[in-house]
């Protein structure tokens, strides 16, 4: 029987993207955004998001449509779902979660995983705690994660629900919110011991505070997925701390699209 995913890779790109999209659908290819606000998951699950808000319908299509948090594309998928499989409580964080869809993938893909879903900015925070209440094994936090625990300053670009950056200082209009350390997240009173899996982390430069101390947590992460934003803040080097804490340990470093996979290389398997 002749492959069809061998046959089209003698076809031009862009017929081969049009023919996978229409001829050979999966269950995240039909996705439709409702004039109500809502988007039907696989499984019947319904997601929500803010009609007037493009960044909402921005971030479903890059988590849902893109599938920018797909681990099957990764050379070392096996050994990564072998590790999760192999977890008493395989544990997530999803730092700068937003309205909650990489949250929601995680728990669809993962779901004897416990999630830490952090969030600083009340509006999406809300809409996240609406998204996580049909996932148990989701915890929404409305907090920023950092390098310390202490206030730190909300601000808004107006780049959209996604933009929103933590800053150390107050600016006029700044709202005041707690942030905690990967330390304060991990010592969480649950009722299972928790085996670290999967570090996600999008907030919007502020990486660059939170490798500038290098917490032994960060390495007990067999994965972490990271956006860094140096296109964002030109001469401010963001991704400097995050660069120098990967070659400082025994991990691959992977890019794909807007996200770097640091996996590490102490697991099973791997010396």
């Amino acid at each position: 029987m002749l492959n069809k995913e061998l046959f089209l890779d003698f076809f031009p790109p862009l017929f081969s993207k049009l023919y996978r999209k229409y001829f050979l659908p999966t269950s995240w290819s039909n996705l439709r955004f409702q004039k109500n606000g809502t988007l039907e998951l696989p499984g019947g699950h319904l997601f929500n998001f803010r009609p007037h808000e493009s960044s909402d319908r921005k971030v479903c299509k890059q988590i849902f449509l893109k599938k920018d948090y797909e681990l099957g594309k990764l050379s070392r998928y096996k050994e990564l779902i072998k590790y999760y499989n192999q977890c008493s409580l395989p544990l997530i964080v999803d730092a700068g979660a937003n309205i909650g869809a990489s949250s929601v993938w995680f728990a669809l893909h993962f779901p004897l995983a416990r999630i830490i879903s952090i969030e600083p900015e009340p509006g999406n925070f809300a809409m996240l705690s609406k998204n996580s209440c049909s996932f148990p094994g989701i915890i929404p936090f409305n907090n920023a994660l950092a390098s310390h625990s202490g206030i730190l300053y909300l601000t808004d670009p107006k780049e959209g629900a996604w933009g929103y950056r933590t800053k150390h200082f107050a600016e006029e209009e700044a709202v005041p919110v707690q942030a905690k350390s990967i330390e304060d997240f991990l010592d969480l009173d649950i009722e299972q011991v928790q085996n670290p899996f999967i570090l996600k982390i999008d907030i919007e430069g502020a990486e660059s505070d939170l490798f500038s101390k290098f917490s032994p947590k960060f390495d007990e992460f067999p994965l972490i997925i990271i956006e860094v934003h140096d296109w964002l803040f030109p001469k401010n080097s963001c991704s400097k701390n995050f660069l120098k804490w990967h070659v400082e340990h025994n991990r691959d470093f992977v890019h794909f699209g807007e996200n770097i996979f640091s996996i590490s290389n102490r697991l099973a398997g791997n010396s």
